[in-house]
């Protein structure tokens, strides 16, 4: 793993390409960086002394100051020039926002092989080319050309498109959510989310990891991570449509991979999918804070019956229960509601409802060990206090471990109600399909952590050895005996077998086992074993195996070297599963 503490907290950092026009990227970026507060920064370019009223150095040569990062903002074509420069420098990390590589064409290809040369051989972490740049809250380095800085706080986001990086910094920066680390890789042909991913996982800044990912550098280390992290991550693939997977390729220059296999994968790995940034924001912004609920068991609080049906509708079709509240939790309600409210789930306070009735139902119902999480309902009557609501579902979740989410359906009337609320720290929503989504995402964390706990059946040692060996000498498929022996090893019921060379051999484990039985050909050299008659099914009588055997081994002398080449023989199966992984 690239060692990343210096490309997140450098101690001295030059933008090579920034000019006196203070609009051009070169000089967004290096304003940037000074405006986030960080101030060993150094601005190259050979054609200024000066530039934005600091000194201006003709090469990274001419800094006498250890430099842990260098920006590189120049056309594409003297990129290759400047990496040379960075090599003689001994920098570390270099983050290339200039675009114009792969996804340009053969020339731009060109280039980048020759970038990624110099990189290699020099040791040099590369972040892009083609992306927007980083934002690191806590070391005050904002080294991107967004025109808004990341807030502090426990997301780690990482895109590989960076105008989805600064869409999610302006939604961010509305209702003050904030981020450890703000990452845009671009073409990757350096750092890869892999990367970061690992890094992540073992940061203690980071609660949440959100991603955004055009193509997988490597699905398999990837999902491994994902597999092992016990942090939500969360993840946007697109790339549904042959369309937008053309779109993929002309963006970054990446192939897009199969939808469904990547999305079967991840949702094995234990990765939250979304679908949408709206999705992917909102869920972050609940996980922020720590909601987490238990399990999908949901208890709505509204003032109004319409809303209260309709959540109901939305929240089964996304896989949560609208959950049948406990006996006591009801007659509690009773008490201290009027006769026209139901104590039911959904649990109608009715439009005459001041912020006092919701405290006493929120109250109540936040304690029922039924319900995992509430939905906190408010929509704009006469007599609605919106503001004094919101106040009272901030101190509600102090209270209490369960998420309680506001949802206040409306426009203006509702927006005082909702500023208290994310002032406080809270996300809050003013549509049903927002807060359902959401909620549906993070109730998946729970079961997703219960899951990886009790984790996969593993393989015993005693056959990792022969495994790992024939995987890494890429022997395909993995033996039958072999496969099977692994199955019985990690509890899986199999049928009994015995691997044969003779007749005889399969006589007496007719005798011990009876039939039906099943010939296999056990050879490397036979993979569809009905191409050559080389499988033989349902048989029952000494006659039948004895015609079968002697059919099997004819057709195993045409296709294999070995004089006495192995059988397997099977008790028949007539009932189970059949699983095929291929």
């Amino acid at each position: 793993m690239p060692k990343l503490s210096k490309l997140f907290s450098p101690k001295a950092v030059a933008v090579v390409g920034v000019s006196s026009e203070p609009r051009k990227l070169g000089s967004v970026v290096f304003t940037n960086i000074l405006e986030s507060g960080f101030t060993k920064v150094y601005p190259v370019n050979p054609n200024y002394d000066d530039v934005l009223g600091h000194r201006c150095y003709h090469n990274l040569g001419y800094i006498h100051a250890d430099l842990d990062l260098v920006v590189i903002v120049v056309p594409a074509a003297f990129v290759p020039q400047v990496m040379v420069d960075v090599a003689a420098k001994n920098v570390e990390n270099v983050i290339i926002i200039s675009a114009g590589f792969r996804e340009t064409g053969e020339e731009g290809q060109k280039l980048e092989a020759e970038v990624m040369k110099i990189a290699k051989s020099n040791g040099i972490n590369i972040l892009g080319p083609n992306c927007l740049g980083i934002d690191i809250p806590s070391s005050k380095l904002n080294a991107s050309f967004s025109a808004k800085h990341a807030l502090p706080g426990n997301i780690a986001f990482l895109s590989q498109s960076g105008a989805v990086n600064t869409a999610m910094l302006d939604l961010a920066a509305e209702v003050n959510l904030g981020f450890s680390h703000f990452v845009s890789v671009g073409n990757k042909i350096g750092l890869t989310e892999i990367d970061f991913l690992e890094y992540w996982l073992e940061d203690p800044q980071v609660k949440v990891i959100g991603m955004y990912i055009e193509q997988f550098a490597d699905g398999n280390d990837f999902m491994k991570l994902v597999n092992y992290s016990k942090k939500p991550i969360i993840i946007l693939h697109p790339g549904e449509s042959k369309v937008s997977q053309q779109a993929i390729s002309s963006h970054t220059g990446s192939l897009a991979g199969s939808s469904a296999t990547v999305r079967a994968a991840l949702r094995q790995a234990g990765a939250i999918q979304v679908d949408s940034l709206e999705r992917m924001f909102d869920t972050l912004w609940l996980l922020s804070v720590g909601y987490q609920p238990a399990g999908n068991k949901v208890a709505i609080v509204t003032n109004a019956g319409g809303p209260g049906i309709m959540l109901t509708d939305m929240l089964e079709k996304s896989g949560l229960d609208v959950v049948q509240l406990g006996r006591q939790t009801q007659q509690k309600l009773r008490k201290v509601l009027p006769p026209t409210a139901s104590t039911h789930n959904p649990i109608d306070l009715v439009g005459d409802a001041l912020a006092d009735r919701y405290e006493k139902a929120l109250e109540i119902v936040a304690i029922d060990e039924e319900v995992d999480s509430v939905l906190a309902v408010l929509t704009p009557q006469l007599v609605t206090q919106v503001e004094e609501t919101a106040k009272v579902i901030i101190n509600i979740s102090k209270q209490t471990s369960k998420p309680v989410i506001p949802l206040f359906i409306g426009g203006e009337f509702v927006h005082p109600g909702l500023h208290w609320l994310t002032e406080a720290g809270l996300p809050a929503f003013q549509y049903p399909e927002q807060a359902v989504n959401a909620l549906a995402s993070v109730s998946k964390v729970s079961k997703l952590k219960k899951r990886k706990q009790q984790r996969y059946l593993r393989v015993k040692p005693k056959h990792l050895p022969e495994v790992e060996r024939k995987l890494s000498a890429k022997v395909t498929p993995l033996p039958q005996d072999l496969t099977f022996e692994i199955a019985a090893e990690v509890g899986l019921h199999m049928p009994q077998q015995v691997i044969v060379k003779n007749f005889e051999e399969a006589v007496g484990f007719a005798a011990e086992q009876g039939f039906p039985l099943v010939l296999k050909a056990l050879s490397e050299d036979v993979i569809h074993k009905t191409d050559v008659k080389a499988l033989y099914l349902n048989i029952s009588s000494l006659e039948e195996l004895h015609t079968a055997f002697g059919e099997l081994q004819e057709s195993l002398q045409k296709v294999t070297a070995k004089k006495y080449p192995e059988i397997l023989v099977q008790k028949q199966l007539t009932a189970g599963e059949e699983l095929l992984i291929g």
